[in-house]
């Protein structure tokens, strides 16, 4: 054989080696769904049941089950009733409309959802769900220690405005400075006098809307998203809608992340200095 064809031959079987090599490593690597499905490790329920409205709780599927930690299963109020909420870390409500959640839980699923976050596990209230968590109404959970300001003029309308993120809301929500947000409708918030747990602000609204007969000036520098210590939980309210605002939809799942980390042990251990 001359050298011409060697040559070629030790090239061909060396390339033959190359191709094998990547074929195996391919074979080998994890695919993208299994990757997911490794991470999604951690159980969230969110509410789906009469009330709910919107694209937020598609979009908080969609984000949550795409790139995070969590398993996100839709819970209905009579499930939630029967006591199905045992096993997961956390409640999701999401927009629409709060007084009919409410009442489709009844007071009944109320007590489960208080039970649930007394036991250390975390609530998330947007927009609706925020309202349902304040200490507002007949019908709302009174587990975050916040009253609605200006209630009768709830339909103030659709908006972007700015917010400013408190030091504790850099750190909640692992974001820095301010933020714009879709807003539509969601509650004014002042937090309860004297309330047994402390309200933690973690971003206000800088900016605000007047539509539809709301008094001007009550809403600029109030609670756009807060949360609090409820038993050995936590709740979290958010006014406006981050998980449908580019940019922002990693503020929900980042709130899950602060308050599963910090559960009620840590607190105490730090207040009695325990190590």
């Amino acid at each position: 054989m001359s050298s011409a064809r060697r040559s070629r031959a030790a090239a061909g079987l060396a390339l033959a080696a190359l191709a094998l090599t990547f074929a195996t490593a391919f074979a080998e690597a994890p695919k993208p769904a299994a990757v997911a499905s490794a991470k999604a490790t951690i159980p969230v329920a969110m509410y789906d049941g009469a009330g709910v409205g919107g694209k937020g709780p598609k979009m908080l599927e969609e984000k949550l089950e795409a790139d995070t930690e969590f398993r996100i299963t839709r819970v209905t109020p009579e499930q939630i009733r029967a006591g199905k909420l045992k096993g997961y870390k956390a409640l999701i409500v999401p927009g629409g409309s709060s007084q009919t959640e409410g009442t489709a839980l009844g007071e009944d699923g109320r007590d489960m959802i208080r039970g649930f976050v007394a036991e250390g596990n975390t609530y998330v209230g947007i927009c609706a769900g925020c309202y349902l968590a304040s200490s507002q109404y007949k019908w709302s959970l009174h587990i975050l220690p916040v009253k609605v300001i200006d209630s009768a003029n709830w339909e103030r309308g659709k908006a972007t405005l700015r917010l400013e993120l408190s030091p504790e809301g850099k750190e909640w929500l692992a974001h820095t400075g301010e933020a714009r947000t879709i807003y539509h409708n969601g509650p004014i918030l002042e937090a309860v006098p004297e309330a047994k747990e402390k309200l933690i602000p973690l971003a206000t609204y800088k900016e605000e809307i007047t539509k539809k007969g709301a008094k001007a000036g009550l809403m600029k520098e109030t609670p756009a998203i807060a949360a609090a210590r409820y038993e050995k939980g936590w709740a979290i309210g958010v006014s406006p809608h981050p998980e449908q605002t580019d940019g922002l939809k990693d503020f929900v799942p980042a709130a899950l992340r602060w308050a599963m980390a910090h559960p009620a042990s840590l607190a105490d251990k730090a207040t009695t200095g325990q190590k």
